[in-house]
């Protein structure tokens, strides 16, 4: 909209114009039951047999079209009001998404760190779940004790073999967790799946996820929905921060299998190139 100088541009997404479809339609609903009442008075009382089937005409007009402007005026209220609103608390974690994406691809390249990463459980030393994302490619030997304030460096002759940190999804899984009330560590792979459901159905934060045993392999297909966006992005700027340091709704799922089975849950590969990230994982015992 052109206001002399000043160009305003609007933005409507698809619920919110069927929104306004809808509450454009109650308004004329609503003029139409309007005007039937409107005759209605001017007919007043009759005996009059063709006046009172035009009553009776009316009445039914009248009744149905407030019924079903009220309906849609509801309808369409909602529509832009709730369904269209893109709240901050979505905007603040799209941003967060990206941000810790961008921070960590930095810092691992940097380091000069080349592995896929490895989602330990919490033993031997570790109280809590830790990321371990080692500097060669291939497969690697992890350290055989460790502890929560301990973080591996590379160095520059590549004499340490990699970097520990705390996986990304660790709140979110121990939130999940303690919301359901269902301890997931030794629930399995089934165990955790079900658990993590709140991704979808609670938070809405995925359109679906599933592990599935194949072979000596597992197969995490992940799909978001609200922040299929961030996905994205991600994946567009940094297509190594799925294998090397997850974003925290995948790094919640990985963290969760490695919780749930107590191995140490290596990434072997990732294909991202829709909007349907699989990974490609194996246990290992640890």
């Amino acid at each position: 909209m052109r206001i002399g100088r000043i160009v305003i541009r609007f933005e409507l997404s698809l619920s919110s114009i069927i929104g306004i479809a809808f509450i454009i339609l109650g308004i004329v609903l609503s003029f139409i039951a309007y005007n039937a009442q409107s005759e209605l008075d001017t007919i007043g009382t009759t005996t009059d047999p063709l006046l009172q089937q035009r009553i009776v005409y009316l009445t039914d007009v009248r009744d149905a079209a407030a019924i079903s402007a009220i309906g849609f005026l509801f309808l369409g209220l909602f529509a832009v009001f709730v369904l269209s609103e893109r709240s901050m608390a979505l905007g603040v974690s799209e941003s967060q998404m990206i941000g810790t994406a961008r921070a960590t691809g930095e810092i691992i390249s940097a380091l000069s760190l080349k592995g896929n990463s490895i989602y330990l459980p919490a033993k031997h030393g570790l109280t809590r779940e830790r990321l371990y994302v080692p500097a060669p490619n291939g497969r690697t030997e992890l350290p055989s004790a460790l502890s929560d304030d301990l973080y591996l460096n590379p160095g520059k002759d590549g004499s340490s073999p990699g970097i520990l940190i705390e996986p990304s999804g660790l709140e979110l899984l121990n939130s999940i967790e303690k919301e359901t009330g269902i301890p997931l560590s030794g629930a399995g792979m089934e165990g955790a799946e079900g658990a993590l459901q709140m991704l979808k159905l609670g938070l809405g934060m995925m359109r679906d996820f599933h592990f599935k045993q194949r072979d000596d392999r597992i197969i995490l297909r992940v799909e978001y929905s609200s922040l299929l966006d961030a996905c994205r992005s991600v994946r567009k700027e940094k297509p190594d921060t799925c294998r090397q340091v997850a974003c925290h709704g995948c790094s919640c799922l990985l963290t969760a299998l490695a919780r749930a089975t107590g191995k140490a849950v290596a990434i072997e590969r990732v294909v991202n190139s829709s909007d349907r990230v699989e990974f490609t994982l194996s246990l290992r015992e640890w």
